[in-house]
Formats: C-alpha cells, sequence, structure tokens
C-alpha cells in the first residue's frame, strides 16, 4: 500500500520536477554508502579493542565493554543505513521509470 502511494506521489510531477528528485536521491544514496564505510571502520577499531583482550588472556575492563556496546551500536546504524539506502535506491528505480514511460 505505501508503494502505490509513493507512486501516486512521484507520478503527478513533472518532468523537471523528476529529474531533482532523481538527483536528491543519488546524492542520499552516496551520503549512505559514506556512513556505512565510516561505520565499518568504527566497527573495525570497537571489534579490534575487543578481541586484543580475549585473546591475550586479559581481564575485561570497562573500555572493553563500552567497545562492544558500541560495536553493537555501529552495526545496527549500518543496518539502518542500508534500509534508508534500499530506500532511496528504490525510489531512484522508480523516477527512472517513470522518465522512460
Amino acid at each position: 500500500m505505501k508503494n502505490r502511494r509513493k507512486f501516486k506521489e512521484i507520478s503527478r510531477l513533472r518532468t523537471s520536477d523528476l529529474m531533482i528528485l532523481k538527483m536528491d536521491c543519488i546524492e542520499e544514496i552516496a551520503l549512505f554508502r559514506s556512513f556505512k564505510l565510516g561505520l565499518i571502520g568504527f566497527i573495525g577499531v570497537f571489534v579490534g579493542q575487543v578481541v586484543k583482550t580475549i585473546y591475550a588472556n586479559q581481564g575485561m575492563l570497562l573500555a572493553d565493554y563500552i567497545s562492544a556496546v558500541f560495536a553493537f551500536l555501529c552495526i545496527v546504524y549500518y543496518l539502518v543505513f542500508n534500509l534508508l539506502e534500499a530506500r532511496s535506491t528504490s525510489q531512484k528505480e522508480l523516477i527512472c521509470d517513470l522518465l522512460a514511460l
């Protein structure tokens, strides 16, 4: 139902408005991809901190627990950005299809 409503909203736009909306979608996709790449870096740093402590057979410190929490949060944000990127990509594809018609 949500897709049909979105289609009706977009199909009412003029060609120039569709082109502008398509450019906005492309910009959002690039932004979400860069956020996801940064989050992968953060996940590596936080997980590396925890794994280093585990393999050194040391006791977990407060910093290690905090790193584990931040790693989990980064994974959740990565999934959210992945969802937003997929939404923007599907909207861009719909606009491309409407422009082709």
